[in-house]
């Protein structure tokens, strides 16, 4: 829940904010152990507590803790510790409705309105597909992730009513966007068949198959009630001053967030997940959702694609399926080589989406091979071929990098690329991709903003009035668009 509305927070700061000329090896140091790999990124990213698990051959070969749950009390990490999931509850949430699907109960490309009736008109074509991979154009029920604020504050109920009444953000399909709202919906839907309610069906079809007893008996309450051995929630201040973070989600919120866990509970989850012990056909579980492009979205370059509340890592090597929640923690699996890493910490804008490659890198032979470096640091080997050929006929450079790293590249990154391009006036080349980003998705208005921006510093004027309009058509309030289309249509005329 603590994951930002759009992708320019967080997830984009470990992505391509600083774009080298060449390929850097990976991270990971082969003289570490991985003991001390952990010490040392706790170090660097003032994660105060950690919790590590990770399967090998439907095994737990590593579990243990590092750090402390409770700074205020000093209390250690132990493979006991329930550490808050936040949107990783989301991947449960998909789990129950695929249990649904196998049921009979619905199908996946149902629309919504076909079940639930009660819901506004204007979302009763959207399916569970869209709900659940963020692509449905929902308007959100948070007036802001990072606080938890609900659009009427402290007011959940009137909160749900008055979303109701809120046009679509954008076309339905068009393009990924994270919501919430999504998932407030799925949540009526589990309760529909499941009359004693979606946490009750979660702990009985997931929960006590798999023996996670703690997680069963946590519940879905966050850090609202007490919990025996759950690690605080703590954000980073700076110079080694921390803030406890208290995250309350009202019942309507709780498939979204809200859930607590241990790592092994969760390696175990993970072994069943892939064992068929809770869904018969994983391919319906992990398989992202294509938008109208035909593209996938999702965090990033590394989870490029949005399931059924999973993420996935598409990429040429070592491709993931991914559940992550709060910046915080992160239950990852690589298919192909049968590892699952389980990162829990109690820190959010810990990141450990960002590092658990270099901690899979120690059970997976080969994983640090240079010729892979390209496929895990797609926008570096981007930015090599683009320079290499002066950014000339882009879509081709593109297409190359793409087959080259196995990555379906996330557009919105190569748009703070382009902007990034913009800053250091490189109009031309930031001219070619935008031109390339506006003929993939042309419903995002940033993409056209940065065309007219290139366009605009060039001196062709007519080509930026023309974008500008674009944005404006899209985004009828953008004052300061509004006020350059006035100045140029003045200075063509």
């Amino acid at each position: 829940m603590f994951n930002k509305n759009n992708k320019f927070a967080l997830y984009l700061s470990i992505s391509v904010m600083v774009i080298t000329t060449t390929l850097m090896p990976f991270t990971a140091n082969a003289k570490q152990t991985l003991n001390e790999f952990i010490h040392t990124v706790m170090a660097e990213r003032n994660i105060p507590g950690l919790q590590l698990a990770v399967v090998k051959d439907n095994k737990i070969v590593k579990l243990e803790g590092y750090g402390f749950a409770d700074l205020q009390h000093k209390v250690p990490v132990t493979n006991k510790t329930l550490f808050p999931i936040n949107s990783m509850t989301k991947g449960f949430t998909g789990v129950a409705i695929v249990q649904l699907a196998e049921r009979g109960l619905l199908d996946l490309n149902d629309t919504i309105g076909t079940h639930l009736p009660d819901l506004p008109k204007a979302w009763h074509s959207l399916t569970i597909k869209q709900l659940m991979a963020h692509t449905s154009g929902l308007p959100e029920i948070l007036a802001s992730t990072s606080t938890l604020e609900l659009i009427v504050p402290y007011d959940i109920e009137s909160s749900w009513q008055e979303v109701q009444k809120r046009p679509l953000l954008f076309k339905t399909n068009e393009y990924f966007k994270y919501n919430q709202t999504g998932y407030v919906i799925l949540g009526k839907l589990i309760d529909k068949y499941e009359p004693a309610g979606f946490p009750a069906f979660i702990s009985e079809n997931q929960l006590k198959p798999v023996g996670m007893t703690q997680t069963a008996l946590a519940g879905f309450d966050n850090l609202e009630t007490v919990v025996p051995n759950q690690a605080r929630q703590y954000i980073y201040q700076g110079v080694g001053v921390y803030k406890n973070f208290y995250g309350e989600f009202a019942y309507i919120l709780r498939t979204a967030a809200g859930m607590s866990s241990t790592a092994a509970e969760l390696a175990n989850y993970m072994i069943a997940l892939q064992n068929g012990k809770l869904v018969k056909n994983l391919d319906t579980l992990w398989e992202p959702v294509k938008h109208n492009n035909g593209r996938t979205e999702g965090f990033g370059n590394k989870e490029n694609g949005y399931a059924m509340g999973w993420q996935i890592g598409q990429r040429k090597y070592h491709p993931t399926v991914s559940a992550s929640g709060g910046n915080a923690t992160t239950l990852i699996t690589y298919p192909e080589d049968n590892v699952s890493v389980v990162v829990l910490t109690n820190l959010l804008g810990g990141l450990p989406i960002s590092f658990v490659d270099e901690i899979a890198a120690y059970y997976i032979p080969g994983f640090n091979n240079s010729e892979k470096l390209k496929a895990y640091k797609p926008m570096e080997y981007l930015n090599e071929l683009a320079e290499k050929r002066n950014f000339k006929d882009f879509p081709r450079i593109f297409a190359k990098a793409e087959q080259d790293t196995g990555v379906m590249y996330d557009l919105d990154i190569l748009g703070e690329w382009g902007f990034a391009l913009l800053d250091k006036n490189q109009n031309e080349y930031a001219a070619e991709v935008f031109n390339f980003l506006v003929s993939q998705s042309d419903q995002k208005s940033y993409f056209n903003y940065g065309l007219a921006r290139a366009y605009d510093s060039l001196g062709r004027y007519p080509q930026a009035l023309e974008s500008y309009k674009a944005v404006l058509a899209i985004n009828p309030n953008a004052q300061l668009t509004k006020r350059r289309i006035a100045e140029l249509e003045k200075h063509l005329n």
